[in-house]
């Protein structure tokens, strides 16, 4: 017997679907919202969820990693009753487990529920790997946690992986944790720089040479490939491959046998392969500047790493965690913090991603030397400066808005304006009720400290 969580704003079919449920001997609930799905899902241990796509408060295809990421980590089956080839793409690749069309036939259902139990049931006899080492990745909000998810999966295959994301969000930190989880630990971790590769040299550089391939060639040398036996090889950004290298590595992967420039033997090597991109190679692949076939063995698992906007919640985590990192390694007191500096770090959008906010911690504990506490004046000034321009504009934005709900009709004020008046109001109950308590006030009313922080200085409430 299974515990299935069925989430769909039709009364109707969830109790359908319940009902098919107990017929083959499964218990189940059902949420009509999004957020109550989420709820449950958080809280309940189901083994598979029945999520719509079009619900009131959400996109389905949006709550596909937060689902996996709850401490059950169900299977998830989509029901739509829409036909969109972009949105079943989306969905399994999401994680999601299957993608059926509304109405479904009973006989598709139930083979689709046995094979995602049976699933289920088989990962579960699988004996996994201990705790995984987390390697400096710092952050427990949903979507690290899916991203942690699958690099845990990683590390116990030996699959080809792919982390694709922006510049910045630690591509290189990733793939160095699988190999660190893998059984291939102990053995090298062979970076290849494939902005550095060019036709000319990749076979000595890969494959490396012997003793007179070519003039200069004076003594043998062995190649990246030799390095990574047993080990992990590691394409930065190999979008950057030439395509021609592509083509001629691909039979290395499947057979891994290479012979070296000059040689007349073929040898053997052992390697697994993580590639990173900053690019669509699916995009790049269509325009035939991307070998098919090579990506084709290299996703073999496609993690997608979040720019940091997407994980606001884990941002001053990360800060601090580094901000103590740099005070041990220039041999200083770890410093604390202002609110000032708490408030610009959690405004500022970051579009170096964890990268840049990781050199801002550099700079910020460099810059204050032995002083105790950090401010923002501390931080590269770009960072400032964005913020205080972004907050100067608000204001104009405001003034306009209040000057447009006073030419309104009859004055009636916009929207906008009542939720932020009741905004403030709240605040000011909340945090007059907490005694100024930031902390009671965060748990109270479910707002993250660095928010509480923007919202009150927003609306110049004090604290006491």
């Amino acid at each position: 017997m299974a515990d299935v969580l069925i989430i769909d704003d039709d009364k109707l079919i969830c109790d359908i679907l319940a009902k098919m449920m107990e017929i083959i001997g499964h218990e189940s609930r059902y949420a009509l919202t999004g957020n109550d799905g989420l709820d449950l899902a958080k809280n309940g241990m189901f083994d598979l969820v029945f999520l719509d796509i079009n619900l009131p408060d959400a996109n389905g295809l949006d709550l596909i990693k937060t689902i996996k990421a709850v401490k059950s980590s169900p299977e998830i089956i989509i029901i739509t009753g829409d036909s969109d080839p972009d949105g079943a793409e989306m969905a399994i690749n999401s994680g999601a487990w299957s993608y059926l069309e509304k109405p479904f036939l009973r006989q598709e259902l139930n083979l689709q529920v046995s094979r995602a139990l049976q699933f289920r049931k088989e990962k579960g006899n699988v004996s996994t790997p201990g705790v995984l080492k987390r390697n400096g990745i710092i952050g427990e909000s949903d979507v690290i946690k899916s991203c942690l998810y699958k690099v845990s999966t990683s590390a116990y295959s030996d699959i080809n992986v792919l982390l694709s994301g922006e510049q910045g969000t630690g591509k290189e930190l990733f793939a160095k944790t699988i190999h660190l989880n893998s059984d291939r630990c102990e053995n090298n971790f062979v970076v290849v720089d494939c902005s550095a590769i060019n036709e000319n040299v990749a076979e000595s550089v890969l494959f490396g040479y012997k003793k007179g391939a070519f003039p200069g060639a004076v003594n043998d040398k062995a190649g990246l490939v030799k390095y990574a036996r047993n080990g992990t090889l590691f394409f930065d950004e190999v979008s950057q491959l030439p395509l021609q290298v592509q083509k001629s590595f691909l039979r290395v992967m499947e057979t891994f046998l290479f012979t070296p420039l000059g040689g007349k033997e073929a040898t053997a090597s052992n390697f697994r392969v993580i590639a990173t991109t900053s690019k669509d190679l699916d995009e790049l692949s269509g325009q035939g500047k991307f070998s098919k076939d090579f990506l084709f063995k290299l996703k073999g698992i496609g993690i997608h790493l979040p720019p940091l906007k997407e994980m606001k919640e884990d941002i001053i985590k990360i800060a601090l965690f580094y901000i103590d990192k740099y005070c041990k390694k220039y041999k200083i007191d770890t410093k604390g913090v202002s609110p000032e500096f708490i408030d610009i770090i959690g405004t500022y959008k970051w579009p170096g991603n964890t990268g840049e906010l990781i050199n801002a911690m550099d700079k910020a504990v460099a810059s204050a030397k032995n002083e105790p506490t950090l401010y923002s004046i501390h931080l590269p000034s770009h960072v400032k400066e964005k913020v205080i321009k972004n907050s100067f504009i608000q204001v104009l934005e405001n003034k306009k808005i209040n000057s447009e709900d006073t030419a309104g009709v009859n004055n009636f004020p916009l929207l906008k304006k009542m939720l932020e008046d009741a905004e403030k109001e709240y605040l000011a109950r909340l945090m007059s009720h907490t005694n100024g308590n930031v902390k009671k006030a965060c748990a109270i009313s479910g707002v993250s400290r660095s928010r509480m922080y923007i919202r009150l200085k927003k609306h110049c409430i004090r604290l006491k």
